[in-house]
Parts: C-alpha cells; structure tokens; sequence
C-alpha cells in the first residue's frame, strides 16, 4: 500500500487506562472482600482521590513495598503472589481503540504515555505483547518517574530526533490532563469513543487506513 500523507502530524501519542484499556479496580476489590476490613468504598476512595497509588504508580517504591502498603491500609489478609494476581486482572481491551491504533501505524509514530505502575505494566505487557508492539515509544510513570500531569513527562513525547510539539497529538480521557497538556502547547483529543477519536483525527488531517488498505499492505 502507497499512499502519501500530506500534512504535518508525524506521530500520536495515546494514554492507556480507559482509553486503550478500560479497567475496573471493583473487579479485584468483589474478590478479596472477606479478606480485608475496610469498605471498598474506601479503597476506591484512597486509590482515585488520595493518590494512594501515587509513589508507585512514580516508581518510588517497589511492588513489594506497595503490597505491604496496601495490607497495612486495608487489614489485607493475602499472601503476595496471590495478591498480584488479584491486583492485575482487571482490565479488559478496547478492541475498536486496538483497530484505530492499526489504522495509524502505517503512517505516524505511535506513542504510548501513561499513569502506571510496574505490577500493572507486566501483566498487560505480557498478556497483550502484541497491542504494544504498536507502539514506537513508550513513556511509562513509573519509569520515567513523573506523573501526568506533570510537565516533566510530557516532556518524554518530544525526546526524538526533528519532532515539535506541533508534529504530535496527545490523547488522553482525561480532562484535567488534556488542560495540562494545552498549557505546554499539544495538540490534544479528549477521548470519549472511538468514533469521536476518529473524526477529531480526520479534522487535524491525520490519514487513517481503511480495513481494506491493512489487508493490502
């Protein structure tokens, strides 16, 4: 397949969580109920806005050390492999984000820019090697040290050669951090659905192949 893309946009960037991956903490939380004696109201409480998470999901502290954390929080009474088997398995795959995510590939540099942590970031990389094998570059929290929105990560999308805030698209779900994101001067896609995703891409002039164009090249 030949086809010239025309226009200035050299590469996107996608956030992972509920947009390429939704996730459900519930999920993990229903199975360990009887095992820990605080409300799993509290926990989501913790977790979504008391940045609970935080230094993990920053790579100051070990999954280990995280685990410890979580049991000294919530009275856990779960052994450690068990409890990362638990704490992973929440997540279930945007099919028609993966199939957007093809659609680009042939013709823009795919980045992925995510909140995370390690424990997280193994079991995905590992269950789904394909869908990250999409992507040019990956700028991971728990990495780089930095997370969204702090400045310094997004700073991450523009560590390659001849690439310009203005040669990329940032897309996030969410709003606080696209707001963050425009401060520094991106160019952003708030994510609701694909379908929106796809035509706010087509409106910044970005090609997007067709199933029958995939098939041919």
């Amino acid at each position: 397949m030949e086809i010239n893309v025309i226009n200035k946009v050299k590469a996107i960037a996608f956030d992972l969580g509920r947009v390429l991956f939704d996730f459900d903490y519930n999920i993990a939380l229903k199975k360990i109920e009887d095992k820990i004696k605080i409300s799993k109201e509290e926990i989501i409480q913790a977790l979504f806005f008391e940045n609970f998470a935080e230094d993990f999901e920053e790579g100051k502290i070990s999954p280990f050390d995280f685990y410890l954390k979580f049991k000294d929080k919530t009275g856990l009474f779960l052994g450690y492999p068990e409890f990362i088997l638990v704490w992973c398995d929440i997540f279930t795959l945007n099919k028609e984000s993966l199939s957007l995510i093809e659609s680009l590939k042939p013709f823009y540099k795919l980045f992925l820019i995510s909140n995370i942590n390690k424990l997280h970031y193994d079991f995905l990389k590992e269950n789904y090697s394909y869908v990250f094998s999409l992507f040019d570059k990956e700028i991971l929290s728990f990495e780089v040290g930095f997370v969204k929105p702090s400045p310094c990560i997004y700073q991450h999308l523009l560590q390659q050669p001849d690439l310009s805030k203005q040669d990329l698209i940032y897309i996030d779900d969410r709003q606080d951090l696209i707001t963050e994101a425009e401060k520094q001067g991106f160019v952003c896609i708030q994510f609701k659905d694909v379908n929106q995703c796809r035509e706010e891409l087509k409106n910044l002039g970005c090609f997007i192949a067709s199933s029958e164009e995939l098939k041919e090249s």
